[in-house]
């Protein structure tokens, strides 16, 4: 299998402060890679990266076996298809802002809008293309904003948090496109999200980000801490969390937002790794609520509807955390 893109030696930072370290980061031509970590980890500077939007400070990037330079950034730019989290579109007809990137090119008027009137019909907006672009719902703002990374047929397909404040139909669409795309055309997709639980059964393959930098296992609730006891107890300097037996050497951990148990009474004394809290922020992420309590150290609890139904917490209560040992994970 060819290779889609090929970092070494990535670094880039904005002012002085260093955003994006990466050693060697590849990318196979057809395969769907999901770039999954919190909010300010680098998954968006990283997708500018990769739609060559922006350019690394030091290291090489490889696009189709050709290193990418000054002399072909416009070049490798136009076989690429970049959908921003937030788009913007032009005080115009949905069908304007579709075939603008066509007529950039130089696609004659008739061709370019057959092509958006086609590109349309596969994000499900039949019928939309006289609409003005200022009517559009949220979704269908998204949508359009689709069909235009669409029209120009990319080799790549670069997507910041697609899920991100779309209904669901919206969310569906989306999805069922981007799976189409690379499954009968092959096409090469990459997308970011802050929620593993998000499309994860679209990627081939999930790439974790913390601090600009690539990790092994989850890249939520990721903690600097430092072992002790003979490595059976990891001290984060707010909170301390146990093992029954030894862990190897490691500076970081990890907690599975999915693996961790809410509690409205105190459980047993006995339970180890128990933490009261409260909780302070919630929010809905595609299937999941999204939980944030602040026990010592602030941790994201993942729960689906039904198990948030069953619940009854709300915003502010008191809480007690349990973090199962199974949750955990030592990082270099």
């Amino acid at each position: 299998m060819s290779t889609a893109y090929l970092l070494e030696n990535i670094s880039f930072s904005y002012d002085v402060a260093p955003v994006l370290t990466i050693d060697r980061f590849e990318i196979a031509a057809g395969e769907i890679v999901a770039l999954v970590g919190p909010n300010g980890s680098g998954k968006t500077t990283l997708l500018k990266q990769l739609a060559f939007v922006e350019r690394p400070d030091s290291g090489t990037i490889s696009f189709f076996g050709e290193r990418s330079i000054s002399a072909n950034l416009i070049a490798f730019r136009r076989r690429v298809g970049f959908l921003l989290q937030h788009p913007y579109l032009f005080h115009t007809s949905v069908l304007s802002n579709v075939a603008w990137p066509l007529r950039i090119r130089g696609v004659s008027v008739r061709t370019a809008n057959e092509m958006a009137v086609a590109a349309l019909d596969r994000v499900g907006l039949s019928g939309f293309a006289h609409r003005r672009a200022g009517s559009l719902s949220g979704g269908e703002t998204q949508r359009v904003a689709l069909a235009r990374a669409l029209v120009i047929e990319p080799e790549v397909l670069l997507l910041d948090e697609p899920a991100n404040n779309l209904d669901r139909e919206s969310r569906r669409r989306t999805e069922e496109v981007v799976s189409q795309l690379n499954r009968e055309h092959g096409r090469t997709v990459v997308f970011t999200t802050h929620n593993l639980s998000t499309w994860a059964n679209l990627a081939h393959r999930i790439v974790n980000l913390h601090q600009g930098r690539m990790i092994s296992g989850q890249s939520e609730n990721v903690f600097d801490g430092e072992l002790r006891e003979g490595g059976t107890m990891v001290n984060t300097g707010r909170l301390s969390l146990r093992f029954t037996s030894p862990q190897p050497a490691g500076s970081r951990i990890t907690v599975d937002p999915e693996k961790l148990t809410l509690l409205k009474t105190p459980p047993d004394p006995s339970c180890p790794n128990t933490f009261q809290g409260r909780i302070v922020g919630l929010s809905v992420s595609g299937d999941h609520i999204r939980i944030e309590v602040d026990a010592g150290e602030k941790f994201l609890v993942l729960v689906n509807q039904p198990a948030w139904d069953t619940l009854s917490h709300g915003f502010g209560d008191r809480v007690w955390l349990i973090v199962d040992e199974g949750s955990l994970t030592i990082l270099p």
